[in-house]
């Protein structure tokens, strides 16, 4: 990825100094993998809908920074670990996550074609090393054993419910490793609907993060799940189940 000067148009404000909040220092290259990242994505936008977050500072704060947030809760012990990003859409939070922490090796699952696409653009433009996506739904992939149970964390962002993205997230952790659940203000309802699903996939919560506490008036949670029993080999049920009939 060449280097180019970050002008007027891309001012990072306030961003940068809740980076630093988060215990993040960036270098010149992850700045310049930010303002990259930005421009693929309004370029691929005009020709399918990719994202609604279009302006500058809204993709800094509520993508880029959102996805920073994680940083609160990855283990300095899995520095050099393994991530999977359910429904990761246009690359969020899986892009952000892998030119943050360089070591992380990063794999991203969506169900459209076209987003896959573009989030293997993205990590090739970026020179993003162990990184991809792969097209097609979690309920197949869970079954899969070079994806069942082979990851350290395992990521998602407005996903659904806890207990269907349990469902959803728990069959590719490794015992004793973490789902990571981006939540919103119905975290603790959802939280209190989730015990079964908890129960029966081998998950604990284990903490509930509020970043809010470090980055002021940041508006969601990060949902904190151990894996701490085998998921039994029928979960996930088949495509769409886990929704449409959650484990409540």
């Amino acid at each position: 990825m060449s280097d180019f000067d970050i002008n007027k148009s891309y001012y990072f404000g306030d961003f940068l100094p809740n980076l630093l909040k988060l215990g993040i220092k960036p270098t010149q290259f992850q700045l310049n993998s930010i303002v990259r990242f930005f421009e693929l994505l309004i370029k691929e936008n005009k020709l399918f809908n990719l994202t609604s977050i279009v302006e500058w500072d809204d993709f800094l704060f509520r993508h880029i920074l959102d996805s920073a947030c994680l940083n609160l809760v990855f283990s300095s012990d899995f520095s050099k670990g393994s991530v999977l990003d359910i429904g990761s859409g246009a690359g969020i939070p899986g892009i952000p996550i892998k030119f943050l922490n360089p070591h992380l090796k990063v794999q991203m699952i969506d169900a459209t074609r076209k987003k896959t696409i573009f989030i293997n653009k993205v990590s090739t433009e970026l020179e993003l090393k162990d990184t991809c996506a792969h097209h097609g739904r979690a309920e197949d992939f869970a079954h899969n054993p070079q994806f069942r149970s082979q990851f350290d964390f395992v990521t998602a962002r407005a996903v659904a419910e806890l207990p269907t993205l349990l469902e959803l997230m728990l069959p590719f952790v490794k015992k004793g490793g973490y789902a990571f659940a981006m939540k919103g203000k119905t975290v603790d309802q959802e939280i209190q609907k989730s015990s079964k699903a908890l129960f029966e996939l081998g998950g604990r919560i284990s903490k509930i993060v509020d970043p809010s506490e470090v980055i002021e008036n940041y508006p969601g949670f990060i949902v904190v799940i151990e894996k701490i029993e085998d998921t039994p080999s029928r979960f996930p049920r088949r495509n769409g189940v886990p929704s449409k009939s959650p484990l409540i």
